[in-house]
Order: structure tokens, then sequence, then C-alpha cells
């Protein structure tokens, strides 16, 4: 007769947190990973495409995990209903900001040529838009 490995609960659940959490950490890291390549070293995609598809495909693979399981994404309880509305809002101000700072130092020749500086109404009326349209 086959002797099983019989493992407490306790032990499982926490060798699951231990991936889930190596799993985020790594998630977070691919990502990162992605945008220093893309926006401050202006690597050609070719470069950072591995991160890329690594990124998205376990991110489409953990949806319609979730999906075809009938979980929640986002899980249960009060703050549920938030994090989504609070991610967008923070990553479309990061993204806003990083690319108007970005766009700025790659043509700031042409805003100086045309009179558009860095304290130009319209930039800050730019910058002022964006997060206003989340409210609207």
């Amino acid at each position: 007769m086959k002797r099983q490995n019989m493992q407490d609960e306790r032990v499982s659940a926490q060798r699951r947190k231990i991936n889930s959490e190596a799993y985020g950490i790594l998630m977070i890291v691919l990502l990162a990973s992605i945008l220093v390549q893309q926006s401050l070293l202006n690597a050609p995609f070719e470069q950072y495409a591995a991160e890329f598809i690594c990124f998205f495909g376990m991110s489409i693979y953990m949806i319609v995990r979730y999906m075809t399981l009938g979980l929640n994404i986002y899980g249960e309880g009060k703050r549920a209903k938030s994090i989504p509305l609070v991610n967008s809002i923070v990553a479309g101000i990061t993204v806003t900001a990083i690319n108007g700072v970005l766009n700025y130092t790659r043509y700031a020749e042409h805003y100086k040529e045309d009179g558009i500086g860095f304290l130009s109404l319209r930039w800050w009326l730019l910058l002022s838009a964006q997060p206003s349209s989340f409210l609207f």
C-alpha cells in the first residue's frame, strides 16, 4: 500500500500564499521591466518582447480562469467595488504624467520654437484635463 504524504491544511495554505506572493512580485517586476525598456531606454520591441508576452499572456490566462470558474476577479466585500476605480485613476494620472514628461523631453526644441514652454497654459490645461475626465 502506498503511503501518501499527509499535509496539514495550514501548511498547504501557507505554501499557496507564498506562491501567490511570488507570482505578484514577478508580475510587478515584469511590468517594470517593460516600462523601463520601452520608455527610458527606448529599446526596440524585440528586446522586451519576451517580458511583454509573459506578462500579458499570464494576465489573460488569469482572467479567463477566473471567468470560467465563476470567480469574482476583484474579490468580495466593500473594497471590491472601489479597487478598480482607484486603480484606474492612479494608473491614468501616472501614465499621463510619464508621457507628458517624456514627450516634453523628446520634443523640447519644438515646444521652445513654437513658444510653448514648460510653464505654458496649454500644458497645464492638458495636465488638469486628464484627472477631471475620470469624474464625468
